[in-house]
């Protein structure tokens, strides 16, 4: 292992999450690993988020063009890391989290990409099961089928091999759906890309108030659509 560690940059996009954003800068405060810089960008929050982000040493950048693949990709772009790690205002991440995604990185001079899974805070009946059951065993599964699923709370990136792929969108176009799974097929011809089994994030459940069943089709629609039909949303 190189004596001298990489620099992580991580991202978050907000808009109004004074709720939820300070159990996720208090988590990121809490790091094992110390080399890691925090770029929040402001997707046009209309609460005090900022005035809660300014108390943390982070940087705060803002975005007028609404959309998480506007937010994403500014943040991505400003980054200065040389490991770019993604997650969301309403997930609180483990002491060790940044310290597995350096590791990976650092033990595999092929990876460009790695994900973990997605765990929803107070899990109980359809949350435990999505989170805990199904979602995993889809993430394992895609990554056997050479479709990595990136997700927005729990993944991370070489920053060069982003670049080369021109980020969260396509030529001038940006993604407005499902923006983190269309970075990870363009990205699998940078290199290699890997499911961690032990990287996990936890998030809020907010994601189920659409009712559990349709967020379930929604985005088994979009992940067919853009893994195995190649269609850019």
């Amino acid at each position: 292992m190189s004596s001298k560690r990489l620099k992580v940059s991580v991202v978050i996009p907000v808009l109004n999450e004074a709720k939820e954003i300070e159990l996720c800068l208090k988590s990121l405060s809490n790091q094992s690993f110390r080399n890691f810089e925090v770029i929040v960008v402001d997707n046009g929050s209309m609460d005090n988020t900022r005035e809660i982000v300014e108390a943390y040493d982070c940087r705060v950048i803002p975005e007028p063009r609404q959309g998480v693949g506007y937010a994403r990709q500014r943040g991505f772009e400003e980054a200065i890391g040389e490991i770019i790690a993604s997650t969301d205002a309403d997930t609180i991440l483990p002491p060790d989290w940044l310290e597995k995604i350096v590791r990976s990185f650092e033990t595999n001079a092929e990876l460009v990409g790695v994900y973990g899974k997605i765990l929803f805070k107070g899990r109980q009946g359809w949350a435990l099961c999505i989170s805990e059951f199904l979602f995993t065993l889809f993430l394992k599964l895609n990554q056997l089928l050479r479709r990595p699923s990136f997700c927005g709370p729990n993944f991370a990136v070489l920053n060069k091999a982003f670049q080369n792929v021109n980020g969260f969108k396509d030529g001038d176009y940006f993604y407005t759906v499902s923006e983190d799974l269309q970075l990870a097929m363009k990205l699998r011809k940078e290199g290699e890309i890997s499911f961690h089994r032990n990287l996990a994030a936890y998030t809020s459940p907010r994601r189920l108030n659409e009712g559990a069943l349709y967020y379930i089709w929604r985005h088994t629609k979009n992940y067919c659509s853009i893994a195995w039909l190649g269609r850019v949303k």
